[in-house]
């Protein structure tokens, strides 16, 4: 079994410090476990790429022009990014919080390999249709890492102090939204408030490193299972989503509300002890975290592309009209010709 760290903070930074504090608890705790780990912001990913890969019905081409300027040769880590995390077992997400939620270099990752591109609820619909006798997936071949049991663990650092904690509420749901795709249970999250500066957690071990620790070996303890089988083992507020284990809501008609993690559904009630507190929908259709709420989504874009398609030749001449508008762009310059990269590239 292998668990994969994907640190999204600057080298030697708190973030990197908790995720080998977690890769290395996770690892001795269990000989046959073995670790690595990605720094996300070195990771190269070319400006305007066309995807990484092409699935047959849940991602449209897309065009890999420059805009107003020369074209380049760049180096393109997708592919090898993209087969670490199918070839691990388990994923630890480490992070600091920029603006409420992790850096964007997370969440760029996120978008040019993951998403449609490493899609379960596809993968499952196709092996369906193939048990099926489905003559129309017959040569479509399914990476059986899509599909295989995964785990997951997030690690969150901000430097606001605890007494804030509205400084870092989109963090733990942007990290769920990394690892939607793959189907990877939740296995433990935490967020570690008032440390600033790098390598400041080292001055607090018991309440950083020590619970870091605890969070690796609560994923090494989970590692393999099936998704219904491994367990939650982090933090859970009253009343929190059982399906991503947070409480961020938003308020639909009524008493009615909606889990802003996962789309799962609720309603607020009254408790025996006089707070109000959602209870939350059984066996969600709806929730990312479910196969079917996955499936669901999968199925509305697929939905929403096929009725595109033909109003796509209507619209030609007037797509034209707005590809070619001119507004002057800001001279940047690695769109001036002549222009070369940075010593990595």
């Amino acid at each position: 079994m292998h668990i994969l760290g994907l640190g999204n903070g600057s080298i030697h930074g708190n973030s990197e410090i908790l995720l080998k504090a977690a890769l290395k608890a996770a690892a001795a705790s269990d000989a046959s476990i073995t670790i690595s780990w990605i720094h996300v912001p070195s990771v190269v990913i070319p400006r305007n790429a066309k995807p990484i890969k092409i699935e047959r019905e849940i991602i449209p081409n897309r065009s890999d022009e420059m805009v107003e300027g020369p074209k380049r040769v760049e180096l393109d880590d997708r592919e090898a990014v993209l087969n670490a995390i199918l070839d691990a077992d388990a994923l630890i997400i480490a992070s600091p919080v920029y603006s409420h939620q992790p850096g964007g270099t997370l969440k760029q990752l996120a978008d040019a390999i993951l998403g449609p591109y490493a899609d379960v609820s596809e993968a499952y619909r196709t092996l369906e249709k193939k048990k099926a006798g489905d003559p129309s997936v017959k040569d479509v071949e399914v990476d059986p890492r899509q599909v295989k049991p995964r785990v997951a663990a997030f690690i969150a650092v901000a430097g606001s102090s605890p007494r804030f904690p509205e400084q870092w509420t989109m963090a733990l749901p942007t990290m769920h939204g990394v690892v939607y795709c793959l189907h990877a249970k939740v296995i433990d999250q935490a967020v570690f408030p008032g440390y600033a500066h790098a390598g400041s957690v080292l001055t607090d071990t018991k309440n950083t490193v020590e619970r870091a620790k605890i969070l690796g070996q609560r994923v090494a303890s989970q590692i393999g299972k099936p998704y219904d089988e491994a367990l939650y083992l982090g933090p859970e507020e009253k009343g929190a989503c059982p399906y991503c284990h947070l409480l961020k809501v938003e308020y639909g008609q009524g008493n009615d509300v909606r889990c802003i993690t996962c789309g799962a559904q609720g309603r607020l009630v009254v408790d025996t002890s006089g707070d109000i507190r959602p209870v939350w929908e059984k066996d969600s259709i709806i929730s990312a975290m479910t196969l079917k709420g996955k499936q669901k989504h999968r199925d509305d874009i697929v939905e929403k592309l096929n009725g595109e398609r033909p109003k796509l030749p209507g619209i030609s001449s007037e797509w034209e009209h707005w590809k070619n508008t001119h507004i002057p762009m800001v001279d940047i310059p690695s769109l001036r010709e002549g222009f070369k990269e940075s010593a990595r590239l």
